[in-house]
């Protein structure tokens, strides 16, 4: 973040964005600091679904759209599996699956 506590700047791509100073906001919606450095919605989708990939070694979009939708649902616990769907570009289907298997393992709250 800037010195003028209004601005911030991605450490992945560099995109800024700036509020003015009557209504600036404690953060960006969807973005997270990291160290000292910040992250943009975008490339914190991006990290979560290379790590993904690169654990698995697995080639393709599977384990990537996987993890997206791993990271909305956490990310967004209230969102609809629509809302989650369209931001992973898959069904609302595969999102209501992966909701039950996080709730089922504990890692989101009962409905």
């Amino acid at each position: 973040m800037s010195s003028s506590r209004n601005s911030w700047t991605c450490s992945g791509c560099d995109v800024t964005v700036s509020y003015p100073s009557d209504s600036t906001p404690k953060q960006p919606a969807g973005w997270a600091k990291s160290g000292r450095n910040w992250l943009c919605l975008r490339c914190r989708r991006e990290e979560v679904m290379d790590q993904a990939a690169a654990k698995n070694g697995a080639e393709g979009w599977a384990p990537r759209r996987q993890a997206l939708i791993e990271f909305e649902l956490r990310r967004d616990p209230e969102a609809t599996e629509v809302e989650v769907a369209k931001r992973a570009q898959c069904s609302s289907a595969t999102v209501r699956k992966i909701r039950r298997a996080l709730r089922d393992a504990g890692e989101l709250a009962p409905a």
